[in-house]
């Protein structure tokens, strides 16, 4: 029996001899040894590619987190801002606003002072009309019509004494 497993044993070394033997040739004459080497060398790379990638989306994500909470800030700021811009144009309008209606006034005033005197100018016209309108009458009824001859005589030669 021994002598059964001796020769198994045998058989099995050579076995294995000759499959180690048949991959170092094939290793050899289809040249594996340098594929398997190239195989590897192109693994190691894309890993490595793959990695620096990795690295620089992550570099990525940090500024586009940064990004985000600065965003806040940038919100507040150009609210600010507006505000700023919101509150300078509401004060230019109440400027101008101020000015217009010191201008109305102002002109309201000068048309005021200008009804004023045509108020008084056709006051004083209507009076002066009527003074003379009573003066004229009044006269009227003083002069009468002897007087007014005496004093057309009067005139009458007043006017040949300057003639002569």
């Amino acid at each position: 029996m021994n002598e059964v497993i001796d020769v198994i044993l045998f058989s099995n070394i050579i076995n294995v001899a000759i499959v180690v033997a048949l991959f170092i040739w094939l290793f050899r004459k289809f040249n594996l040894l340098s594929f398997v080497y190239k195989k590897r060398d192109e693994i190691i790379e894309t890993l490595q590619k793959l990695e620096h990638d990795k690295k620089l989306k992550e570099h990525d994500l940090d500024v586009t987190k940064t990004k985000v909470k600065n965003l806040e800030h940038e919100v507040f700021k150009i609210m600010d801002d507006g505000e700023q811009v919101a509150a300078g144009i509401s004060d230019k309008i109440v400027e101008e606003a101020e000015k217009e209606a010191a201008a109305m006034q102002k002109k309201a005033h000068v048309a005021l002072e200008n009804e004023e005197k045509i108020a008084e100018n056709e006051i004083v016209e209507e009076v002066t009309q009527e003074a003379f309108a009573l003066a004229g009458a009044k006269i009227n009824q003083a002069i009468d019509e002897r007087m007014h001859q005496k004093y057309i005589n009067s005139f009458i030669e007043k006017l040949d004494d300057l003639n002569e």
